[in-house]
């Protein structure tokens, strides 16, 4: 699965993410000023859905009517839709359960990776079909295209909202459906020592500071140092700072504050 983990941990641009409880909902727009929304549980959506850019991580189920995703959204459980129209390359579509989809356009070679089982009855892809057969499909589902790529669009929204709106609320089995992991899926001897509060504040730090390398520097051997003290904490710390101060200016100024770390200097 070609989900990028930064992207996970700090929403796009490194903006964070806001969060929100699952629930069942009569129709949703994901928007946030954050640009990235988590979904912490179940979504069930009786009518129309839709992602217009940014991040959607459901840590649950995604059940809907419609679907119009055009950023990159990620569904931990199982996907559910009558209809869905994926808009764009950048990210995509990435579910790591079962997907069920009735129909499906994927336009502007958007991507849909399925890790579990995938039922997808009618899909059309541009890349594969062609831009004239997605547009056969919008016609086909009620929604005439347009010349112009916004209106084109705008038009396939309200058409996917007016089709969720003809089909009435979500049938009763979808929507008892609930996330459950499954205890095989993980192999618990093979997982690794969790990772100390310090170690993620420093991965943090190191990922967000605006300073310069040099200053990093400054700032790691004044205040980071002397918090890095465990022996438990030092090689994971050394990794994560040889790979921040990457300038070849600064090798030497690095590798020595890397001794001071280990004991060595």
């Amino acid at each position: 699965m070609d989900v990028d983990p930064q992207v996970l941990a700090s929403g796009f641009n490194k903006g964070g993410a806001g969060l929100f409880t699952g629930g069942r909902v009569p129709s949703l727009s994901l928007t946030n000023n954050k640009g990235s929304t988590f979904i912490d549980g179940d979504l069930y959506v009786d009518g129309w859905l839709e992602n217009p850019g940014g991040l959607v991580f459901v840590r649950g189920n995604l059940m809907a009517q419609t679907l119009y995703t055009a950023g990159y959204l990620i569904v931990l459980g199982e996907l559910r839709v009558r209809q869905l129209f994926g808009q764009d390359e950048p990210h995509g579509t990435y579910v790591f359960g079962d997907a069920y989809v009735e129909s499906a356009a994927l336009n502007h070679n958007h991507h849909f990776d399925v890790w579990g089982k995938a039922e997808l009855a009618d899909v059309v892809d541009d890349e594969m079909h062609g831009q004239a057969t997605v547009r056969e499909w919008l016609e086909a589902h009620g929604m005439p295209s347009a010349p112009r790529y916004e209106d084109f669009l705008v038009g396939v929204q309200q058409g996917l909202r007016n089709l969720a709106e003809r089909r009435g609320p979500l049938p009763e089995d979808w929507v008892a459906r609930r996330y459950t992991p499954k205890p095989g899926d993980i192999d618990t001897g093979q997982l690794p020592p969790p990772r100390l509060g310090v170690i993620l504040e420093l991965e943090r730090w190191l990922a967000t500071t605006e300073l310069a390398q040099r200053h990093q520097l400054e700032e790691l051997r004044a205040h980071w140092l002397p918090r890095l003290t465990d022996a438990e904490v030092r090689p994971e710390a050394a990794r994560i700072i040889r790979k921040a101060i990457n300038s070849k200016k600064l090798v030497v100024e690095r590798d020595a504050l890397l001794r001071m770390l280990d004991g060595s200097a």
